[in-house]
């Protein structure tokens, strides 16, 4: 196979690769029964839209039988912890039978379990359609091919033909007979008859073969043959004496102009597709960057001009290279495709993204890599603020109940004692809702909460607990240093009301307990804790009175 052809091969599979692996219909699954999200193209082909799959339960999108399936495989996945690939028929909202390649791709938190699935689809009927057809083709045109030999000519300088052979006679254009009275202008175009001539001279004035191509109109279709033209050796006054072998090639040409066809559509793809896509070479062992499509250079302000030929460390630097490297040394050594999750700092800036690695192989060898990366940087933000307002209260910015309950349970097993556990009740906020309004209330206990963080150190936990009530945890602190705590809170809220002479009005009940023995619970500890509040806040209002 000549390089070019190899150079054709490649190419064509790296394109196929690419547009195979392009995400067309995409969904996230929150879980194994929900999902998070679905772009456009997954909402139409289910005839309905993107919105309405936001955290919905899939039996609420899905028929019952195949949610039950897709939460099946999604319950496997989450355990198994492995990308799933399939090819299934389903139908869409049309009613309209439809050939989906899946893959679910497992969404690892940083703990190494599954957070999320990220799922996509494309539609591949029509593929599947035109490869069957071009299969069945394929095989008979071999079959053909293997009965028939070329059609071999003798001719003269002048392209009179001489005698010819063939093992099917049905495939001229005219009976034997009716060729040997004939010359090839009678056969060939205007131009293909020139070009045969240049030929014939560049034959003679050379030992070897020349080759050239023409096409012929047959049954009003037009057909490619390959001529071979080897100059006989005849004795010197001899009329000069020519062999051309011609073989049909239309298959091959057809095929060539499909695939300069396909290729010029996979590039319309690949420069407007909405992922970054980069392509890598793989060279004994190295990788240097190849190109990147238009959505890349966008995305990342990097250029192809750039970075051809270089390698990630070139581009990337000591620090980030060798670890990008290390991804697509495991896609490698894998032969297969894996994904992942990446923070990277680009001219564009800062952008999170989720990257697929797909190899091209050929002749059992990796020589390119296919990079596809979805941009996630706002899914992840919004990740993270959907996270922080599950355990912080959005009042105060303390942690919530359901933070300090988790750490109370965690470091109840702790060895590290003691742990003192401090409960801070605000008194009077029943009063300053009723005689200041509720906004005053909120300022109320803002300004409560402030004194309790600027009174803390970094490793204490702090938590509104309920409308009026703080809970702190402190670890590795024992009595002396929870009442430094108290007293610093109490010194914070006597400096405010000098401030703003509210002596009688603003004032906090508070209570410590600490855990000194395993022997004890965290629980216990809360229990005395508070109990010793309620006594302060008795204290309290006695002294008003």
């Amino acid at each position: 196979m000549s390089k070019r052809a190899v150079d054709n091969l490649i190419e064509k599979k790296v394109n196929e690769n690419i547009v195979n692996n392009l995400e067309q219909k995409i969904c996230y699954y929150k879980d194994p029964y929900t999902y998070k999200m679905a772009n456009l193209s997954y909402a139409k082909f289910l005839g309905k839209d993107p919105g309405d799959f936001l955290d919905e339960d899939i039996f609420n999108i899905l028929a019952a039988a195949e949610a039950e399936k897709v939460i099946a495989e999604n319950i496997d996945i989450f355990v198994d912890k492995k990308i799933i690939e399939k090819e299934i028929w389903t139908k869409n909202s049309r009613g309209e039978n439809k050939l989906l390649l899946i893959k679910k791709i497992p969404i690892f938190n940083q703990t190494g379990d599954v957070e999320n699935i990220f799922c996509q689809a494309k539609d591949i009927t029509n593929h599947n359609i035109l490869e069957n057809e071009l299969r069945r083709n394929r095989d008979s045109l071999k079959r053909i091919i293997e009965t028939i030999p070329d059609i071999v000519f003798l001719i003269n300088k002048q392209g009179d033909i001489l005698d010819l052979w063939t093992g099917d006679e049905s495939k001229l254009l005219y009976t034997k007979e009716e060729a040997l009275n004939k010359n090839l202008k009678d056969f060939l175009s205007q131009e293909a008859f020139k070009r045969y001539k240049e030929k014939i001279t560049q034959l003679f004035n050379q030992n070897e073969s020349v080759t050239f191509d023409y096409s012929l109109i047959i049954n009003e279709s037009r057909k490619y043959f390959e001529a071979k033209m080897l100059n006989l050796k005849n004795q010197p006054k001899k009329p000069k004496r020519i062999i051309v072998s011609v073989r049909d090639i239309s298959e091959r040409k057809e095929n060539s102009l499909k695939l300069k066809k396909l290729s010029r559509e996979y590039e319309t793809i690949l420069s407007n597709v909405e992922n970054a896509i980069f392509l890598i070479n793989v060279e004994s062992g190295k990788f240097r960057y190849q190109r990147l499509n238009s959505f890349h250079e966008k995305a990342t302000g990097l250029k192809t001009k750039e970075v051809a030929g270089k390698t990630p460390i070139e581009i990337f630097g000591e620090k980030v290279g060798p670890e990008l490297e290390k991804k697509y040394r495991r896609c490698l050594d894998k032969k297969s495709s894996i994904s992942y999750e990446e923070e990277l700092t680009l001219p564009a800036g800062k952008r999170v993204w989720l990257t697929k690695l797909t190899p091209v192989i050929n002749k059992g060898e990796v020589e390119k890599i296919v990079g596809s990366s979805l941009d996630i940087t706002e899914n992840k933000k919004k990740e993270r603020e959907i996270k922080y307002l599950s355990l912080h209260d959005e009042m105060t910015e303390l942690y919530n109940r359901r933070y300090f309950e988790n750490e109370m349970e965690r470091l109840d097993s702790s060895r590290k004692l003691p742990v003192a556990i401090l409960i801070a009740d605000l008194d009077n906020l029943k009063y300053v809702n009723d005689n200041f309004g509720h906004q005053q209330g909120d300022n109320y206990i803002i300004t409560a909460a402030q004194m309790i963080k600027e009174s803390i150190r970094g490793i204490d936990i702090a938590a509104r607990i309920g409308g009026d009530e703080f809970a702190l945890i402190l670890p590795e602190t024992d009595s002396d240093e929870a009442e430094k705590i108290c007293n610093r809170i109490k010194e914070k809220e006597s400096d405010y009301l000098k401030q703003k002479n509210l002596i009688e009005i603003f004032s906090i009940s508070i209570g410590y307990a600490v855990k000194k023995s395993e022997e004890i619970s965290l629980e216990e500890v809360f229990r005395k804790a508070d109990k010793r509040m309620y006594a302060n806040k008795a204290k309290n209002k006695s002294k008003k009175k």
